[in-house]
């Protein structure tokens, strides 16, 4: 490629590339980024005027002679579309060139200049012997004739060979102080040594799940993005200001990143209900790939754990002769799977799974999450064999690590009240308060870096109510009903409208409050200390049918609305969830996976025999307010449905709301279904689908965010009110520098 036309030999630096004016190259992290002529041509020029709006005619003049005839505004986008691609940026959210409409373009990130040289110090030793010969060389053939004597032209190119060996020396000094730091010694002296922390992303959202590159030069981690819907993989280079997009998520859930171990692909999971499984993407951005598929745990998509001799990962899938979670071992050769190991619960009532690899990659440190808060560290070898527990009552919240030396596991705990890290020794023992790391992460390859989540000025979930002039119609009031420093979900009005019942977490776990439906009156209806969810009023409004985790998996329950002579309702070994009422009372609708499959079931309270009412799949079950159907979403399928409530043939009622991982964002009323759009622009909305034109109309769109997976969405039965669940999470990466 031609240097640009007119340019000086320039090096522009932005976020983790490099724009060579002099070599025509376009470098991300010294690796040079292929693009053509005319694209790099248009990247220099915006260069030249960042922050100023370059016209599409001013382009033309940069690109084509007045006297060329071409097809200017196609060859324009073409060039333009390539140049993004190849800086892995949007022009929906753009990271380095904005659009201007009917105008121009713009490059708006932070840029600075480094002179011709000087970009990269890998590139400044592979090229500075060269560069130097060639300098002395140009010297000679400069000097008159009379002075080329061989004397002189020995003395010029010695020196110039000099320079270069000094060039060497300094690049090759800079390369070894920035990557070969003493041998680490893991956890040597650690209450003496000093702690350094910086922040590695600063943007607005929710971050999380840092992974260091094998050689601790990039942070790979999650972010909703700008435009804070969904949570997608990125990567930044350290001290970098701008990250780069690799994965562009129109459904589902992403899962945490994890580097192949030369360094060249991320792996990631990916549940959205069509396509679940493991993917890798070039970690300079390019296609995904799939390696293979999982079922993905309630659509939460698991960490992975890549083997060193790239050969094998770790993951989260079905294992083992029953089909239950655990901890399986995947190999990329033959494409074989075997369970490493489970917590030895017999049903699939866990909440989640988290799992940590030791760093001599033979031992699986994991938490299998019962319930939210109700979870233990268990440990088992890679090679297989009986997990070993190593907590009681650890209320532990999130995720776990091994410290570098393979000694220790660290997790977080709420058992003192506050979310605090806590250790425990490898080889067992008591668990003790954590007075080392600032937060659970990834360790650099040395042991000296950690790069950990840390929250910043979060909104748990609240509860809000609106009301509307008519179903589907005009807001007259939207306001914040029920808030605190914990999570608050899951509201449902009472059948007159005078009260809620929902889902608090502010005693630690989740148990089912009640309380006036002007937010007032505040009071406890459960307290079984595990997790209950989902309830639901009675067509008299005198009991309220809810899920609770058991030994025995999750349950339907009932208590009545004072609180008294709570109940089972259902039993077996499976889990039976989201209840809800017939309009008569005289049943409970529920999803149950007694068949290995998520359906609707219907339990009649005057002890017949539960039936099934869907065959290709059911969850979150509400009967029409007429009482001659049943509607309901799907775990893994977006969408709503209905049958008969006796059973039969299943129709599609609306095909594309509510979205994968949000099954419980819908309400019935009587003339039609409130649904949210989670992926609306610019926010998610909430809208109304009448059932006599069958078409949604936007009627709310959210300040904030939807919590997934959870049902967050009700209305009263007139389609006047409704209530609704949003939180706030505010989050940033940042590194814990251990100086000794």
């Amino acid at each position: 490629m031609a240097a640009a036309a007119g340019s000086a030999n320039r090096i522009w630096r932005f976020g983790v590339y490099e724009a060579d004016t002099g070599r025509a190259e376009l470098r991300r992290a010294g690796t040079p980024v292929k693009l053509r002529e005319q694209s790099f041509r248009i990247l220099v020029h915006l260069l030249e005027h960042a922050g100023e709006i370059v016209t599409r005619e001013e382009l033309r003049g940069v690109l084509w002679p007045s006297d060329t005839f071409v097809d200017f505004d196609h060859s324009l986008n073409t060039a333009m579309m390539k140049l993004r691609n190849a800086l892995g940026d949007s022009a929906d959210a753009p990271l380095y060139i904005e659009t201007i409409p009917k105008r121009g373009y713009r490059f708006v990130a932070p840029l600075s200049q480094a002179a011709d040289g000087q970009a990269g110090v890998a590139k400044s030793v592979a090229d500075s012997t060269s560069a130097a010969v060639d300098g002395a060389k140009e010297a000679e053939e400069a000097a008159p004739p009379e002075a080329r004597t061989p004397d002189a032209h020995r003395w010029i190119w010695r020196m110039g060979a000099a320079a270069g060996l000094v060039l060497i020396a300094v690049a090759g000094l800079l390369v070894f102080l920035r990557t070969h730091r003493p041998p680490a010694r893991p956890n040597e002296g650690l209450a003496a040594s000093a702690f350094k922390i910086v922040p590695v992303t600063t943007a607005p959202g929710l971050t999380e799940a840092p992974a260091f590159s094998p050689d601790g030069r990039a942070i790979a981690y999650l972010w909703d993005g700008a435009e804070r819907k969904r949570e997608d993989v990125y990567v930044q280079l350290v001290g970098a200001d701008l990250p780069l997009r690799l994965t562009y998520s129109k459904s589902g859930f992403v899962g945490p990143p994890a580097w192949s171990p030369d360094g060249r692909e991320i792996a990631f999971s990916r549940c959205d209900g069509k396509n679940d499984g493991i993917y890798v993407v070039p970690a300079l951005g390019g296609e995904e790939r799939k390696l293979t598929s999982v079922s993905c745990f309630h659509t939460r998509p698991s960490g992975l754990a890549w083997f060193r001799d790239g050969k094998g990962l770790l993951m989260v899938d079905r294992c083992g002769a029953a089909g239950l979670f655990g901890i399986v071992l995947f190999s990329q050769a033959t494409g074989e799977k075997r369970c490493v190991g489970r917590s030895g619960f017999g049903n699939d009532s866990d909440f989640d799974y988290y799992f940590s690899l030791s760093p001599d990659q033979k031992t699986v440190a994991f938490i299998p999450a019962t319930s939210f808060l109700r979870c233990e560290v268990y440990t088992v070898p890679v090679s297989g064999g009986k997990p070993r527990k190593f907590t009681t009552n650890s209320q532990c919240w999130g995720n776990l690590m091994w410290t570098p030396d393979g000694k220790s596991i660290v997790f977080r705990s709420i058992r003192t009240g506050e979310a605090t890290l806590w250790r425990i020794a490898a080889d067992g023992g008591p668990m003790e308060p954590e007075r080392t790391y600032k937060g659970i992460g990834s360790f650099s390859p040395d042991g000296r870096r950690l790069v950990y989540d840390e929250e910043l000025n979060s909104e748990a979930a609240s509860i809000w109510r609106a009301d509307f002039a008519s179903p589907g119609g005009p807001v007259l009031a939207n306001q914040m009903l029920i808030s605190s420093k914990y999570d608050e979900m899951d509201a449902q009005p009472s059948p007159d409208g005078g009260r809620v019942v929902w889902m608090s977490r502010r005693t630690g776990v989740g148990e089912i409050w009640t309380g006036k439906a002007t937010g007032e009156s505040l009071l406890p209806l459960t307290h079984l200390d595990t997790y209950s969810g989902t309830p639901r009023w009675s067509p008299d409004g005198r009991w309220i049918a809810f899920d609770s985790i058991t030994g025995n998996g999750t349950q339907i329950f009932a208590v009545d609305a004072e609180g008294r002579n709570p109940h089972p309702i259902t039993e077996g070994p499976f889990d039976n969830v989201v209840p809800s009422w017939s309009r008569d009372g005289k049943s409970i609708y529920f999803a149950s996976n007694r068949t290995g499959s998520w359906q609707v079931w219907r339990h009649p309270l005057d002890g017949g025999g539960e039936a099934q009412l869907t065959l290709r799949g059911g969850f979150c079950p509400f009967e029409s307010l007429d009482g001659q159907s049943v509607f309901f979403s799907k775990f893994d399928e977006a969408g709503i449905w209905s049958v008969p409530v006796r059973g039969g043939a299943e129709s599609l009622v609306v095909a594309d709301k509510p979205q994968v991982g949000y099954w419980g964002h819908w309400a019935v009323t009587r003339s039609g279904l409130y649904l949210l759009n989670v992926d609306a622009e610019p926010k998610a909305r909430i809208e109304f689908f009448p059932f006599a034109t069958q078409r949604s109309v936007p009627v709310l769109t959210l300040e904030k965010k939807p919590i997934p997976l959870q049902p967050s969405l009700s209305a009263t039965a007139d389609g006047n009110t409704v209530y609704y669940t949003q939180f706030d999470w505010q989050s940033a990466i940042k590194m814990m520098e251990i100086e000794r």
